[in-house]
């Protein structure tokens, strides 16, 4: 897996991190944060960047990077704020990782946050769905149902980790390719005609304040 690691504000090597990444599989390439063609060059699935203390500057950064790479993004902070964060993930931020932390806690987010979906299994279960990822058909109970594009692809993301709760601005990111806070109608939308459509009550919840989360302990159909 290609990660870029990079600075807030220089691309020195950090010789314990690095080599404890590449032994832990990432091809590891170190840049200038503001570097954004040599990440392009690069083609990463994940960036990892230092940002030290969060503030508003530094989300201006993630935003750059995020119009320049789909790559899963994992930002570095010195302390928790619970607003910057938000901000961060409308902004294209896939996670926060606080300082201090262990190398198995950064490994295991950075290969959450990139879900590549080569790694996702063809056929996805949640409940009496069955979602088919390689020919773009979903049965409940064992019968089609039609679904558009989008209602497709979100139904397919929300099926990818059950369980999870996803926030809207991840949703959209990754089914609409926008971060702007007007889609949100229209995610509430195909949200609703997901819901009649499938017919299958609590398939997906809504997570107040947050997003939204496909139920995983719903109990699965037999049909004989």
């Amino acid at each position: 897996m290609r990660l870029v690691v990079a600075g807030r504000r220089d691309d020195r090597p950090q010789p314990a991190l690095d080599n404890a990444l590449r032994l832990d599989g990432f091809a590891v390439r170190r840049l200038r944060a503001d570097d954004l063609p040599g990440m392009a060059a690069f083609s990463p699935h994940a960036v990892l960047i230092d940002l030290g203390l969060l503030d508003e500057e530094s989300l201006a950064l993630c935003e750059r990077i995020r119009r320049r790479t789909d790559a899963a993004l994992v930002a570095i902070t010195a302390r928790a704020d619970r607003g910057l964060w938000i901000e961060g993930r409308r902004l294209g931020v896939d996670d926060f990782v606080v300082k201090p932390y262990g190398l198995t806690e950064l490994t295991t987010r950075i290969r959450a946050a990139v879900r590549a979906p080569a790694d996702r299994p063809e056929h996805l279960g949640v409940g009496p769905v069955v979602v088919d990822a390689d020919e773009r058909r979903v049965n409940v109970h064992g019968q089609p149902v039609v679904l558009t594009r989008k209602e497709f692809d979100l139904l397919h993301l929300l099926a990818s980790t059950p369980g999870s709760v996803l926030c809207r601005e991840l949703i959209l990111r990754k089914v609409w390719h926008t971060t702007e806070k007007s889609a949100n109608r229209t995610l509430e939308v195909h949200i609703a005609t997901l819901r009649a459509k499938l017919g299958v009550p609590d398939l997906i919840r809504t997570v107040r304040g947050i997003g939204y989360v496909a139920d995983a302990e719903l109990p699965r159909s037999v049909r004989v």
